[in-house]
């Protein structure tokens, strides 16, 4: 091909989108032993607006003020979906009174309303369901904030409670928190929720309905003063934090809800996986970029490796992902048996014979000749 050819086809694949968001090489294939390690150098591109693939979870406080709040993402709730991609899943979400601090049962204290899915309808219905609950569910005061996204992260079915939300593997995660008070620290605290939220990948974007320092953002308890509970759950897991957003119309509030999960959703954190399933190979990943793997803009370049080790005998083909894109990388593995040590030595011992018996044969020739 001549250099005008080369260059109207680059200009043709750039127009069209093409490699937009890709990881090269696209393939790759090689055979290794049983216990042999490769390691394979990866580029990936992100697309221009950030993640494609993403959950969205909507997560509220329904005790009994949060009344015009739910009121305003019953009626944004269509509004909210219709102006994300079509690749974006949702989920619904609820949580009130604290299962210690207030004697509440774990069951009801957070509960799942939708399951995580791409039918909006099914999202709106889940919405439509939340109701603020005047009596039943404890008092007005410190709420369920850290349980509620906890069990919304990793779920609380070790301790009798409801499980979490079924995450996507391949889809970057984000909780749209509601709330209007501080959180108890009597089941959970700030560090142990922060850590499952990081655990499970999850991004906070968190509305107040109060000031800055006030409301989720203020303190409860034995917690130092000056701290921040929304403040610090945002800085330990990335997102965004919106206060005073209890006065705003419901168009108001869905055009900001829209724009703050776009934002969260333009960079991304790079969690490398594979579809491999099994036992037979070791699979791990390093970010190998001198920018880093964190907080990565929609259109970026980065550098990773993956290290393959053959485990067992076998043909394996999988792909690799980054968490919040479409882009994958195919790889064929086989893995071949070693010998092991004896049985070199067994192929020694009768390669001697053989040797021997030859050379015996030879000299009895020989003599009888």
């Amino acid at each position: 091909m001549n250099k005008r050819s080369f260059a109207a086809t680059a200009a043709l694949l750039a127009a069209s989108g093409a490699g937009a968001q890709s990881i090269t090489p696209a393939t790759y294939d090689a055979t290794i032993n049983v216990g042999q390690t490769i390691t394979i150098n990866k580029m990936i591109t992100l697309p221009a607006a950030g993640a494609t693939k993403v959950d969205v979870f909507f997560l509220m406080d329904t005790t009994g003020s949060m009344g015009s709040i739910i009121n305003n993402a019953k009626a944004g709730a269509t509004s909210i979906m219709n102006s994300l991609p079509d690749t974006y899943r949702f989920g619904v979400g609820q949580y009130n009174s604290d299962p210690v601090g207030e004697s509440v049962s774990r069951l009801t204290a957070y509960t799942q309303l939708t399951a995580l899915t791409s039918n909006k309808a099914t999202v709106q219905t889940g919405i439509n369901s939340l109701a603020a609950c005047m009596f039943s569910c404890g008092g007005d005061g410190p709420e369920a904030n850290y349980y509620g996204l906890s069990t919304m992260a990793v779920g609380d079915t070790a301790n009798g409670g409801n499980a979490g939300a079924a995450w996507d593997p391949s889809a970057q995660r984000i909780a749209v928190w509601f709330g209007d008070a501080p959180s108890h620290t009597e089941t959970l605290s700030k560090a142990t929720t922060i850590a499952n939220l990081q655990s499970a990948g999850v991004k906070v974007v968190a509305f107040n309905s109060t000031t800055a320092g006030n409301g989720i953002d203020s303190r409860y308890g034995a917690e130092p003063v000056g701290t921040r509970q929304a403040t610090d759950i945002i800085a330990g897991t990335g997102g965004s934090l919106t206060n005073s957003f209890l006065s705003l119309s419901a168009g108001a509030f869905a055009t900001a809800v829209s724009s703050q999960i776009s934002t969260a959703a333009s960079v991304l954190d790079l969690n490398f996986g594979s579809t491999f399933a099994g036992s037979g190979l070791g699979i791990s990943f390093a970010c190998t970029d001198v920018l880093g793997c964190t907080g990565v803009s929609g259109g970026a370049t980065r550098s990773f490796s993956v290290s393959i080790t053959g485990l067992q005998a076998g043909l394996y083909n999988f792909n690799v992902f980054a968490r919040g894109v479409d882009a994958i990388e195919t790889d064929t593995i086989r893995v071949t048996a070693v010998p092991e040590p004896g049985t070199y030595a067994l192929m020694a011992a009768g390669l001697s014979f053989v040797g021997w018996t030859a050379a015996r044969r030879r000299r009895s020739d020989d003599t009888q000749a």
